[in-house]
């Protein structure tokens, strides 16, 4: 082959790449982080959409639905400056719902926030919510699915927690329809009493975390001892030791 035509086969192929790397989109549906980064700001656009930036935090900020990435997690760190709804701890969040699509069936994914977070969205209608003191708590059962995710999900709460992002500010425990994990700043839970003979309460880990420590609670109880509550204290000057 001449000089000339393996020039040519070098642009043609260059010029292939090139079209190739621009023809590469990323769909997605609904205001969600430009970039992944806050001092980057909020896409608006509410309409199925496409961006040549792929999403960033993929398994913990987005969901998919319909081949789109629909962004659930908290807009604050952002500069989001619209309407907040204060919510506590993991709960459903309805993809269709967010995104104002109409779908016979919901398409039901799971927010892994701890503690006490935003969002843009309001609670879902047919998911069980209480409110208490104007924050939302989910009263429902989580399904397997949930807890097959939480390990790969549950990692949401490294990636604000490096963001510092301002949260709703709750000082009472959550409601008793409230079965998710508790984390919390200064939060005053109610003791637990135990009786010798009576079934004991069912097991709950409680992370309390406040400025400068942890305090972790851990019960145990058997059928003919009455445990006390054993807390460990650390230091920490960060979010430490959430679960």
């Amino acid at each position: 082959m001449s000089r000339m035509n393996l020039a040519g086969l070098s642009a043609l192929l260059l010029l292939t790449a090139a079209s190739a790397a621009e023809a590469k989109q990323w769909k997605y549906a609904g205001m969600h982080p430009r970039t992944g980064q806050p001092a980057d700001g909020l896409c608006h656009i509410e309409m199925m959409h496409v961006h040549t930036a792929a999403p960033m935090y993929v398994d913990t900020l987005y969901r998919t639905h319909d081949n789109a990435y629909v962004f659930i997690g908290d807009p604050t760190p952002f500069g989001y400056e619209g309407t907040r709804h204060p919510y506590y701890g993991h709960h459903p969040v309805v993809l269709n719902v967010i995104i104002n699509i109409d779908v016979d069936v919901d398409t039901v994914e799971y927010c892994y926030h701890d503690g006490p977070h935003y969002h843009a969205y309001p609670p879902p209608p047919r998911q069980e919510f209480v409110e208490k003191e104007d924050v939302h708590y989910y009263a429902g059962e989580y399904p397997d699915a949930y807890k097959q995710e939480s390990p790969k999900r549950g990692r949401v709460n490294t990636v604000y927690r490096t963001w510092s992002a301002p949260r709703p500010v709750v000082t009472v425990a959550p409601p008793p329809e409230y079965h998710g994990p508790i984390i919390q700043v200064g939060l005053n839970l109610p003791s637990v009493e135990v009786r010798v003979g009576s079934p004991p309460p069912p097991r709950r880990d409680v992370v309390i975390i406040r400025e400068e420590r942890v305090v972790h609670v851990h019960d145990d109880h058997c059928d003919h001892h009455d445990h006390r509550k054993h807390k460990k204290h650390k230091k920490h000057k960060k979010f430490k030791g959430r679960h």
